[in-house]
């Protein structure tokens, strides 16, 4: 995973190896902090990532709204649900 500043929030990207022999989603929830109080939370769903591949997506997170937008944000992982598919 990387975060990086924008001006409206901060660019978030997550990438997820599919380890599983079956394609696998992925339901990966985390949260954008600065440890002062600044905090912003998404869910990714990374869907039906083939064996052996790896699901990516990027979205910006937060809001000029909040305050000022962290320039070293930190990320954390809320929760991590791998959903295989069991044909």
């Amino acid at each position: 995973m990387r975060a990086r500043p924008e001006s409206s929030g901060v660019r978030t990207e997550i990438e997820v190896a599919n380890t599983y022999e079956q394609d696998a989603t992925y339901s990966v929830q985390i949260s954008i902090a600065d440890g002062e109080g600044w905090t912003a939370h998404n869910r990714f769903w990374l869907q039906d990532v083939p064996p052996g591949k790896t699901g990516r997506d990027d979205a910006v997170i937060g809001s000029e709204d909040m305050g000022p937008v962290p320039q070293i944000p930190k990320i954390y992982v809320d929760e991590f649900t791998p959903i295989v598919d069991r044909k």
